[in-house]
């Protein structure tokens, strides 16, 4: 599991930009060194009420567009949503797996779209030989993010467990693109994919 801070946009005024610090929650102004010129008392003489008024809002919805590329808002409650998972990673290292979904069962109710959460109980219930329900897990892992590195992976793993080598082989190639064959999880699916007893005839 990778567990997976990207760069946000930058403000529209001359002379500085915004930034963001790892972790996403911390905005500072940076001197870009990109002054505007200082112009005659000629040119600074004041628009028409119209256009002040189409000065303010572009500059207001400008001002929203960098804020909005600026600062990642969250959207879910950020103690409880931490506390569960780490709860449920803290099971599954103990391979309590049961323990890990009782964990994450009340998370993913009140956070149906969390893929990680999905991921992490879908691992836990083929562990439990669940394999209906890991399934299950893990496809709605991809649907929310079809680009999670750990649900291809054990996604994959799963089909290797059914018997089902050219759907593990579909998710290694996937994971051969996402990452270009180099992150840990393609590296292990490719060592369960090798080492797997294959099926009579295939």
């Amino acid at each position: 599991m990778t567990a997976l801070c990207r760069p946000r946009g930058m403000s529209g005024i001359a002379g500085s930009a915004m930034r963001c610090q790892p972790g996403g929650s911390t905005v500072e102004r940076m001197d870009t060194g990109l002054h505007t010129p200082l112009r005659s008392p000629a040119s600074r003489r004041r628009p028409p009420p119209a256009a002040r008024a189409a000065l303010a809002l572009a500059f207001a919805l400008g001002l929203m567009t960098a804020t909005a590329h600026a600062v990642d808002v969250p959207n879910r409650n950020p103690a409880l949503e931490e506390r569960a998972m780490r709860e449920a990673r803290d099971a599954i290292q103990q391979r309590a797996w049961a323990r890990a979904l009782e964990r994450l069962q009340p998370h993913l109710q009140a956070y149906p779209d969390d893929a990680d959460a999905h991921n992490l109980a879908g691992f836990s219930l083929r562990h439990l030989g669940r394999h209906a329900e890991s399934l299950a897990a893990y496809e709605r892992a991809l649907a929310l993010d079809p680009a999670h590195l750990g649900a291809h992976e054990y996604l994959g793993e799963l089909m290797l467990t059914l018997g089902r080598p050219e759907r593990a082989l579909h998710h290694l190639q996937v994971l051969a693109r996402l990452c270009e064959a180099r992150c840990e999880e393609y590296l292990d699916l490719k060592r369960a994919f090798e080492t797997a007893p294959r099926p009579p005839g295939r």
